[in-house]
């Protein structure tokens, strides 16, 4: 289910009910200019109403005290603005509640990597939190109770995704990136898109030039020195990474039930062990890592690439099948099953806005460039024209693949 827009009972009743009494006050002067003089006129007093909005989460009390803090906040100006992140703060700055209201909330919680992750739905409301080891704490929010569009973070995000080429038993995040893609998203447009850079484009490295594949299984920074050439690449504020391997990715797609994708020919590759037929349907780990892999295809690894982009595509169809109040449990499972640089809340954030997406507004592409030979090796050289065009166009989020 997707969040709900339409505008609540709640909301229709704040709008019929007059101010209360106490209310805050601001003043300002209103200026007249003449051709001679400026006076000062008298001056006007705008209010504020006070009032009081009490929210109850039955069974967490921690949790209550956070989330009640940020609505008596938004109902009484005069209280401490609450702990949230300053563009929340602004971003729910124009609500003037016009009457008391007790509102009862269910909060649903998973335990992940560095803290805890929460979703308290109130009403048509959803509240997110993170608890990265001082408490909760409000980290974003949809208040479709009072009419306003949800906040989750920056309005544009650009997150670098990496699959390494790990067997079960090798380490996961140290051997070579054999999947490479900027995912970003534009959450006021609805929209986002999917770049898959080609594994073996040719890069500039701390230690020479190198297929960007090696960079995370050669450098000493390993995936630090894969995000830094990421963000020089493509020119984007790109905001971390999640990394991943062969066994990672098989279980995280089994944990999450599956992606359907329709597959666009049949195949049956013994190196990657793809054996599919034609047509839509519901692929498990192994299988949907077998499509992923294949590269004995017309088009290579730029086929490869662009098939890997269609399974993220999938995984947000599946998102969009499920209740917001599953996100927690989604957060757990990446969590389990990757690796990454950013916190509980950003991850939490991040995944909210997926909620939002429609898949349709979503572009898949991969980079253009050619197959050349630098010492013997063949590399893959970007087209640079192409290249900057694309991530030209993808810095709101958004890629026209027109």
């Amino acid at each position: 289910m997707r969040l709900r827009r339409t505008t609540a009972a709640l909301t229709v009743a704040l709008a019929a009910c007059s101010s209360q009494a106490g209310p805050t006050t601001t003043t300002t002067a209103a200026t007249t200019t003449t051709t001679a003089t400026t006076t000062t006129a008298a001056t006007t007093t705008t209010t504020r109403p006070r009032v009081a909005i009490n929210v109850t989460i039955e069974g967490h009390p921690d949790a209550e005290e956070v989330v009640d803090a940020f609505y008596s906040w938004i109902g009484d100006r005069s209280l401490p603005t609450p702990d949230a992140p300053i563009g929340l703060i602004d971003h729910v700055e124009v609500v003037e509640p016009a009457t008391d209201l007790a509102l009862p909330g269910v909060l649903y919680t998973a335990d992940v990597e560095g803290g805890r992750v929460g979703v308290a739905t109130i009403g048509d409301d959803v509240v997110l939190l993170a608890d990265e080891g001082s408490g909760w704490q409000v980290v974003g929010a949809h208040l479709a109770g009072f009419g306003l569009e949800p906040w989750y973070g920056p309005p544009v995000r650009h997150v670098l995704i990496l699959g390494t080429d790990a067997r079960p038993g090798e380490g996961q995040q140290l051997y070579r990136a054999d999947s490479i893609h900027i995912v970003s998203s534009n959450l006021a447009a609805r929209a986002g898109s999917i770049v898959g850079i080609p594994r073996d484009t040719l890069v500039t490295t701390s230690y020479g030039r190198d297929k960007f594949t090696h960079v995370n299984a050669t450098s000493e920074r390993h995936t630090d020195e894969m995000l830094d050439i990421a963000r020089d690449l493509t020119g984007l504020p790109v905001e971390g990474y999640f990394i991943t391997g062969f066994l990672g990715f098989t279980r995280l797609v089994d944990d999450f039930g599956g992606v359907i994708v329709d597959v666009p020919f049949a195949m049956a590759e013994e190196l990657s062990q793809a054996y599919l037929s034609k047509g839509i349907q519901r692929l498990w780990g192994a299988n949907a890592l077998g499509f992923s892999r294949n590269r004995h295809i017309n088009g290579g690894d730029f086929t490869r690439s662009y098939h890997q982009g269609v399974v993220m595509l999938a995984a947000l169809n599946g998102v969009l099948e499920r209740d917001v109040t599953t996100l927690p449990e989604l957060v757990r499972i990446l969590l389990a099953r990757a690796w990454t640089d950013l916190s509980p809340g950003q991850v939490l954030t991040l995944a909210a806005v997926a909620f939002e997406i429609d898949p349709g507004n979503v572009g898949n592409v991969v980079l253009p460039g050619e197959i050349g030979l630098v010492s013997g090796a063949s590399v893959v050289i970007l087209d640079e024209v192409g290249t900057d065009a694309i991530f030209a166009d993808v810095a709101d989020g958004v890629i026209d693949e027109g």
